[in-house]
């Protein structure tokens, strides 16, 4: 089989590449952080959200974190084909679960350093119904993301603390999906598309305690780029390989401020304000994807999808009141904007989430955090058309997520 480029417009593959990432990075499954406050959390946590708050660490402290989170989606409308005016219609219902263990490891060393090490792990797979109407449009696909995270942070005085990270990260990307053209009695054909790479980023905090009942924190952090290869199979008789399949993808930049807020000894209110870059994702350049145009599978040596991602603000206010020393409550409620682009991809509305975490001391060495949380989606419009698909219908969708921490004090 020879490699060839398509003389329509590359936009074609539009409709079996999707978005893998925007959920993982914007749904906070563990909603322990958030209760209290992003970039002024008070263990070992701190090596990923604010380094500068490894400064609160009193004693050596390892924490591990596990989250998971089911995403439920049901879109209603139509799809059509472009080339052949074949419209599937009716309701799609599509889940997807996500999977976060995560460990860290604080380490004051003087009175003014404090090292933090984290290991986190984002898991997630995504089915579609082989008879789903979005079969064309949306595939299966599993996302393997493992990061490792040094950290410093350092106590300049008894105000203002400083601290900066690094993050080594690689991803495993598993998309499979479908092509067909039933009015042709052309039978679907699945693809496998695997890859893998690394990326590395960083980021920067700080930390003010201008009165002993106030905190404020600050963390930038920046943009990672994965340069992704691997190999691209499209069964069928005759079947097709390509061993030179690649993209990049990324992580978008954010920027983090909270500010924790004690009135009595026992209650406390949490705000945080987040701006996410999603721009970043303006089009994706696929090469070597093997494929099917119409009966004839060939390799795309070039494809550009667009995705026109929109910059977004994320908003969290609530509060936390210790019941007794040992035992204390929080609730918070979040509101996280769609970066989607209901032009171009099959995205979800708006969310509100609503929340609760409470932790628990159950000896001056262990301690228990738990989280719910549930995500209200606006109903999201979508309006897509492009070379291959018209995809007209309304995306509803709903999430659940559940966090349990454990601390351990030296």
């Amino acid at each position: 089989m020879t490699h060839r480029k398509p003389s329509f417009s590359i936009k074609v593959v539009q409709s079996i590449i999707v978005i893998l990432l925007l959920l993982p990075l914007t749904a906070n499954a563990s909603f322990i952080e958030a209760t209290v406050g992003t970039a002024v959390v008070d263990d070992a946590t701190a090596t990923y959200y604010n380094p500068a708050s490894l400064t609160q660490i009193k004693k050596l402290q390892l924490v591990a974190q596990g989250s998971f989170a089911d995403l439920h989606t049901q879109f209603t409308g139509q799809a059509t084909q472009t080339r052949t005016g074949l419209t599937l219609s009716g309701t799609t219902n599509r889940e997807t679960n996500y999977y976060l263990p995560s460990i860290y490891l604080g380490i004051p060393t003087t009175k003014n350093i404090f090292f933090g090490v984290a290991m986190l792990s984002n898991l997630f797979n995504s089915d579609t119904d082989p008879a789903s109407v979005l079969r064309y449009a949306q595939g299966n696909n599993k996302v393997q993301d493992l990061d490792l995270i040094p950290a410093i942070g350092i106590k300049i005085n008894d105000v203002l603390s400083l601290g900066a990270g690094l993050n080594f990260s690689r991803a495993d990307f598993l998309l499979e999906p479908i092509t067909g053209i039933p009015s042709l009695n052309i039978p679907d054909s699945q693809s496998h598309n695997e890859s893998s790479g690394n990326a590395c980023g960083g980021d920067v905090g700080l930390l003010l305690k201008p009165t002993p009942s106030t905190l404020i924190g600050f963390n930038y952090r920046s943009s990672m780029t994965y340069h992704l290869s691997g190999k691209s199979i499209l069964e069928g008789n005759p079947g097709i390989t390509s061993d030179h399949y690649s993209f990049d993808f990324w992580t978008p930049a954010r920027y983090v401020l909270s500010v924790n807020q004690f009135v009595t000894k026992k209650l406390g209110f949490i705000g945080t304000v987040q701006w996410v870059q999603w721009d970043i994702f303006d089009k994706v350049n696929v090469h070597g994807l093997a494929t099917q145009i119409g009966p004839q599978p060939i390799i795309l040596q070039n494809a550009s999808i667009p995705y026109h991602l929109h910059n977004a603000w994320i908003f969290t206010v609530g509060n936390n009141y210790r019941v007794t020393p040992k035992w204390v409550i929080r609730a918070a409620g979040s509101y996280l904007p769609s970066p989607g682009n209901a032009n171009y991809q099959i995205s979800t509305g708006d969310n509100l989430i609503l929340g609760a975490s409470t932790g628990y001391e159950i000896s001056k060495h262990i301690s228990i955090d738990g989280s719910y949380a549930h995500a209200f989606i606006k109903n999201q419009n979508i309006n897509i058309a492009n070379p291959i698909n018209t995809i007209i219908g309304v995306n509803k969708a709903s999430r659940d997520s559940v966090s349990l921490k454990l601390t351990f004090n030296a």
